[in-house]
């Protein structure tokens, strides 16, 4: 995922060797570390530096027996505090035993919502203190953030103060059929392929003499071959503009309300065709990113986080002192 370093203010292309520096100032100089153990006893790491509000590169990986941090991924984030869904979100781990995906299935957007999960730490620390494996943890909300290489900003669709109370009824009878249908209730199911049918109709009729943009007010869709890419369009709700304190780069962070589910966009200027705003539509290609919630007392400050204490008294940790680590760059090594 090295081309969504641009839109963290990375324009750069990030090479091997760049990767590797890139690594090491993250572990010289963390914002916050995290710490755990897992099943077979090894000390599990995350260490974040910030470029921004809200958004970095946080690096992954484990220590060895002899005390030498090893990464395994390095990637760019965008963090959100907004709660994007209260389905339940179950974990799927990934080729990387360190490496986790969020799964939910939301009845908002009508499909399956896989993400990259953000707080590994918390996840695999939950699983060990129920003594259970990282797939049996299920969340119980998740607050979902996305990094975008490409979008444009588009007008909005005219609606009135009725229209949008209709559209409103229209997605909660949606919402009320669909979990029925779930359930097994076959008359839920047929009330759905009846409405899927109308509306059909009534699109390919529109389409003789609308563009299908003033048709179609949102979607959320699958992208690519990577679970985890969606072409969206939503409507902006909050639009801001932040600054890559390294780069200089600007960027836009903007909240995007896509079929009543919300999440944080964030692109770079660069990428954005348009000029955002409030109550106009953000439509792009999307790596979507997620925190889930396991537990009521999931921490988020990892640097009180007990396993953190124990793994500070670690004299040759990466960040505890940035010249050491400046000295020791060959103990960072790719798995």
């Amino acid at each position: 995922m090295n081309r969504y370093f641009r839109a963290i203010g990375l324009s750069e292309r990030v090479t091997v060797s760049g990767m590797q520096t890139l690594i090491n100032q993250v572990l010289s100089d963390p914002v916050y570390r995290a710490y755990t153990t897992n099943s077979d006893k090894t000390l599990l790491a995350e260490f974040r530096t910030e470029y921004g509000k809200g958004f970095g590169v946080s690096v992954v990986g484990e220590f060895d027996d002899d005390d030498k941090f090893r990464y395994s991924y390095c990637y760019p984030y965008v963090t959100s505090d907004i709660i994007s869904t209260e389905q339940q979100v179950t974990i799927e781990p990934r080729l990387s035993d360190d490496m986790f995906a969020g799964v939910c299935d939301d009845l908002k957007v009508g499909t399956t919502i896989i993400f990259r999960l953000q707080n590994v730490i918390d996840c695999v620390k939950d699983s060990e203190s129920i003594g259970r494996n990282v797939a049996d943890l299920t969340g119980k909300t998740c607050m979902l953030a996305a990094l975008s290489t490409e979008g444009t900003i588009m007008l909005p669709v005219a609606k009135t103060p009725k229209d949008i109370q209709i559209g409103r009824r229209k997605m909660a009878n949606r919402t009320r059929l669909m979990r029925k249908a779930m359930n097994g209730d076959d008359d839920a199911m047929q009330d759905l392929t009846m409405q899927d049918m109308d509306t059909y109709a009534a699109i390919s009729h529109q389409l003789q003499t609308q563009d299908v943009y003033t048709i179609v007010d949102t979607y959320f869709m699958p992208f690519g071959v990577e679970c985890d890419l969606y072409s969206v369009m939503g409507e902006i709700e909050e639009c801001e503009k932040v600054v890559n304190n390294v780069t200089d780069e600007s960027l836009y962070r903007l909240l995007v309300d896509c079929n009543n589910l919300r999440f944080v966009v964030q692109i770079n200027s660069k990428d954005l065709f348009g000029v955002p705003a409030v109550g106009r539509r953000f439509k792009g290609i999307v790596w979507m990113q997620g925190s889930a919630v396991f537990s009521d007392n999931t921490n988020e400050d990892y640097g009180d986080s007990a396993d953190a204490a124990d793994a500070s008294d670690k004299s040759d940790m990466p960040g505890e002192d940035s010249g050491n680590q400046s000295k020791d760059s060959d103990d960072t090594e790719k798995l």
